[in-house]
Formats: structure tokens, sequence, C-alpha cells
């Protein structure tokens, strides 16, 4: 066993700090590699989360002194090493272990115990050993010299909980999230759970859906639902990807669109504080003066303009029909609804809001331009599937839309209120989800931010729904925009490279000693991620496994799974039984 250094100082608060031997290059221990240190009663684990370099000043001096040759500086370093420099590390204590019994760490190592290299051994005594039950490797841990022992995540404790990924854009965070949801899938398939796994993903760029990405766009490997996709339904609101890719189309229900909706798209759309001081007035109007009822969206942006493009579309003729006979009016008048708006909000709410309304309203038919219908009802079909045993995964993918987050909002406001109100359903009856349902929502800033927590369906399942089977999983580039409640309900957090001081202190909060692991987060490397929580031992930066990799082990698996199935029908065939 080499020794590396000796412990000098320090505290459990603090961190350890540890005196390089004067062989040892500095340069062999980045920011956040796994170190042990024997101690007289423990084995110690711990994370490097500074290291420097300290000298006399006037050794120091002869070092870059010009007038000094070469020569004499070799000689000088190679005879007084320990004289004209000493080399340190500061380590944050994880665990410490003693008889095969792991801990967090309660106490900090005696003076001058002895830095030694990590071991595969120690690995597995400190984090466990993939079983591809409910223990999945999730990637390398970062050591001084590579260790060919994965980490795993105990996919069982990971889904009983809310958690979370973190990072700026292009660190991992979506290769990241295809491994682990492809570990969902698989865990549900091979263990004996009474509830079966449902994901619902919501997946802007399309890529759990269809294909990962490089930077530059172009293809590398499937996502999960393409190589799972006997068990997920895929649907999207890009008619050509529906069309060209197979995917199911989904359509905005215009009916199922609440006061709420537009109150939370309103601010990424440009819509101005005013309007939304008089929108209620507005759809008390529209809906029971005018007489549209659950048609007043329609109402509310409708003109000459979109009068014709509605004209130029199956559904858009049907929502024509149907203001006809709700307004007992020829659709050739229909174009001056807009007016008769406008003269009914200004006798009722006075200029000031009839002009909000002219201006304002304009802002948001972007939503007509959306896939929409008055009569499909896709959020149903969803819902249903998440909630039944044999029901199937789900991901919802924008395609073309990527950008629009009006149109993610939408759709995922109205599928979690739907769910929401479906689970409270079977609440009141007595009945417990069949199913435990794993949310995958990126971006989620947008409907967990401190504005918009309290009014989301999203906040609503993450303060009811952890109970009666329904967590999250929370992606986002900015965690320091999440509500803080929303922060304290992740009891596993990946964490990968952020610069922003608001966003790693968030990031970071929940781990023990939290303030200790600051100085990593800005440091880390591409795929590189910091985790802690419930669903590892203790807490560790790692490099993530080559998802390539993953992926042939998901279609093999995948095939198997696909080829069982088959033998099981042909038997049932055979016994004419089917």
């Amino acid at each position: 066993m080499k020794i590396l250094g000796k412990v000098v100082s320090g505290s459990l608060n603090k961190g350890i700090k540890v005196v390089l031997h004067a062989d040892e290059s500095i340069e062999s221990y980045p920011i956040g590699s796994l170190v042990t240190i024997r101690g007289e009663n423990y084995t110690y684990l711990g994370i490097i989360t500074d290291a420097g370099i300290t000298s006399d000043d006037t050794n120091a001096y002869y070092m870059v002194n010009p007038r000094i040759s070469n020569l004499v500086k070799d000689l000088l370093l190679k005879t007084s090493k320990d004289v004209l420099r000493t080399q340190w590390v500061e380590i944050a204590l994880l665990a410490q272990s003693s008889g095969g019994n792991a801990n967090l760490a309660d106490t900090v190592p005696c003076f001058a115990s002895s830095l030694v290299e990590t071991n595969e051994n120690e690995i597995r005594e400190f984090f466990g050993t993939e079983n591809r039950m409910n223990l999945w490797g999730i990637g390398y841990p970062k050591t001084p010299k590579d260790i060919l022992v994965e980490i795993p995540i105990d996919v069982k404790k990971l889904v009983s909980l809310s958690f979370g990924i973190f990072g700026k854009s292009g660190t991992g965070k979506t290769f990241l999230g295809n491994l682990l949801a492809g570990y969902i899938v698989m865990y549900d398939l091979v263990s004996e759970e009474d509830k079966k796994l449902k994901l619902l993903i919501f997946d802007m760029h399309t890529e759990y859906a269809l294909e990962l990405k490089d930077n530059m766009g172009n293809p590398i490997a499937d996502g999960v639902a393409k190589i799972f996709k006997m068990h997920f339904l895929r649907y999207t609101p890009d008619e050509e990807i529906a069309r060209e890719r197979n995917l199911r189309l989904l359509k905005l229900n215009l009916r199922n669109i609440t006061l709420d909706d537009i109150t939370m798209i309103a601010p990424v759309s440009g819509v101005s504080p005013a309007f939304l001081q008089y929108l209620r007035g507005y759809k008390q109007i529209i809906s029971k003066e005018l007489k549209l009822g659950d048609l007043w969206v329609i109402g509310l942006l409708l003109d000459e303009t979109l009068v014709d493009r509605l004209n130029n579309s199956e559904d858009g003729r049907k929502i024509l029909d149907q203001l006809s006979v709700r307004l007992n009016m020829d659709r050739d008048f229909i174009s001056n609804l807009r007016n008769r708006i406008y003269e009914r909000i200004k006798s009722k709410l006075g200029v000031g809001a009839a002009q909000a309304f002219i201006t304002q309203s304009t802002k948001l038919r972007r939503i007509m331009e959306y896939p929409f219908t008055v009569e499909e009802d896709p959020i149903s079909e969803i819902v249903e599937n998440l909630v039944k045993k044999d029901g199937m995964h789900i991901t919802i993918s924008l395609g073309k839309y990527e950008k629009e987050t009006p149109l993610y909002m939408l759709i995922a406001n109205l599928i979690a209120r739907k769910l929401r109100e479906k689970v409270i359903e079977k609440s009141l009856k007595g009945e417990e989800l069949e199913t435990k349902i794993i949310i995958f929502l990126e971006e989620a800033h947008n409907f967990l931010g401190r504005e918009t927590y309290r009014t989301s369906p999203f906040g609503d399942i993450a303060r009811e729904m952890r109970k009666k089977g329904v967590i999250l999983c929370v992606i986002d580039q900015r965690p320091s925009e999440l509500d803080p409640d929303v922060i304290s309900m992740l009891w596993t957090n990946f964490v990968f490279a952020l610069t922003e001081k608001h966003d790693i202190n968030t990031a970071v909060l929940g781990a023990p000693r939290s303030h200790l692991f600051e100085k990593i987060i800005p440091v880390l490397r591409n795929r590189e991620v910091f985790i802690y929580g419930q669903a590892v031992r203790f807490p560790v930066i790692v490099k993530i496994r080559d998802y390539k990799v993953a992926e042939e082990f998901f279609k093999d698996e995948s095939k198997k799974l696909a080829s069982k199935i088959e033998e099981s029908i042909e038997m049932l065939r055979e016994q004419g039984l089917l």
C-alpha cells in the first residue's frame, strides 16, 4: 500500500488538510477525486475539494530568479523538494468504515494518518455492487487513478421520492435522464413490486422519444422510448414527426384550457399585467354573458384573420359551427364577434379593460397555431394509461415546437391537472393507484418557480401527491429559480456543472456539509456529476457511463423481452386461449 501523504490539520466541518509526499505530483490530484485515508480505527472516504502549493518566499525566489541557471534549479528540486515547497490537498470527509460497516463520517482521522490510493474493494464496500435488480451502475467514480468499478444507483430508493437533475446546457442532463429512465423501465420489468412504475416524460427536444443528439444536432443514440417502444406511447404536437416517425399526434383541446393556464403562459407570451388583472372579467363576459361557455378561449382570441384560418381546417370549421350554434349567428357574422366582446367589456369593465383586451389578447393568438381540437380528448387517454397497471409509459415530445414554451406549458399543465383530478377521484372512492408515476419535467422552473409553484398543477402534485403515488424528476438549468419548497422535497440530486453562485448553493443544499462541495461544482467536466441523496450510499462524483454502451444493453434486453412475449403468445395460441 503506497502512502501518498499525511493528515496535518482540519475538521469535519472545514475539511481535512493532507500534505502530499515530496515525490507525488500535485497535478495527479484533480478537484472532485475520491480518496482514502487510513486512520487508527477507521478507513475514511473523502472528496478532494481544493489543492495547492505553498513555499518559503526566499526559496521560491531562487526558483523563479532568471539569473539562476536551470541546472541549479533542477538540482535544488531533486535534493530539497520538501524545503522548497509543500503540496497539499483539502478533503471533505464523506464516510468512515470499520469492520465492514460504513457510515457517514462523524469523526476525523488522527494527525499523521495516511492518504492512500482508493481501491476497487473499498468502492464496493462503501457504495455496493450492481446487481441489475435494484442496483444499476451509473458510472465510474472520479479518482486520481482510474478505477473500473461502477457506482450503483438504487432505483427502488430513487423512485420512492422526488429527485432532481441540475446542470448547464450541454453538460449531460439528457444522457443521464435517458439512462435513469432506462433503469426505471428495467427495474419495473424485473422486480416483483405490487405497483407497476409508469413514466411520464415531458421531452422538449425529442431526445427521449427518438434520438439523442450531439452539440451539432446530429443523432448519436436512440432514446429510451424508441428502444423500449413496446412499452411506450409516444405523443407529439408536431404533425410531420407524428406522420413520419410513427408517433401519436397530440392536439390541444381548447375546451380544457383554464384561467390558470392563460395566467401561467401570459408572462412568457409578453402579455401585460393589466390584461391579467382583467382576465377573470373577460372570461365572465365571454363564457356567461355571450354564452360561449367552455369555448371562452376562442372568444378571447378570435378576429377576422383567425376566422379565415379556422375555415381552412376540419377542426377549425367544427369550432366555427359550434360558435354559430351557441351565438345563434350565421358563420358569416362570427368575424364581428370581437367587436361585440369589445363593446361588452367596455360597458362592463371600462375603457382601460377594453383597450387591454384589444392590444394584449393578440399576443396569445399563437395558441391557435398549434394543433387543436374541441372533440378529441388525448389528455384523458394519456392519464388512463398512466393509472392502469397494464398501461404504457408516456413521452410528450415537442418536435419542431421545442422552443415554444407556451405550448409546452399548456400541454404539461393540462396533463398534470387531469392526472391530479384522477388521483383525487380515486382517493375519494377509497381506492389507491395501481401504479407509481414518475414525471420527468424539463425546464421545471416554468411550473415550480417562485411565481408559479402555488398556482401550477405541478405544485399541487409536488405538495399533495407523493403519498398517493406520484413523484417528480425535476430537471433544470437554474435550480435557484425553483421555489425553496420544491428543493426541500428532492431526496436524491444529480448535479452537473453550474457557474452561478445561487444555482450552486441551491443544488448542493441537501448534501451533508454542503458548503464543502460548492467549489467543486463549477469545475466539473462534461458528463461528470455530483450525486447525493437516498439513492446512493454516500455523496460522490462520477463520470456518467457511456450511453451508447447502455443503449446496446437496453436493446439486447428489449429484444429478449419481446422474444419472451412472442413465446407466451404462441403458447396461448397452441392452447386455444387466443
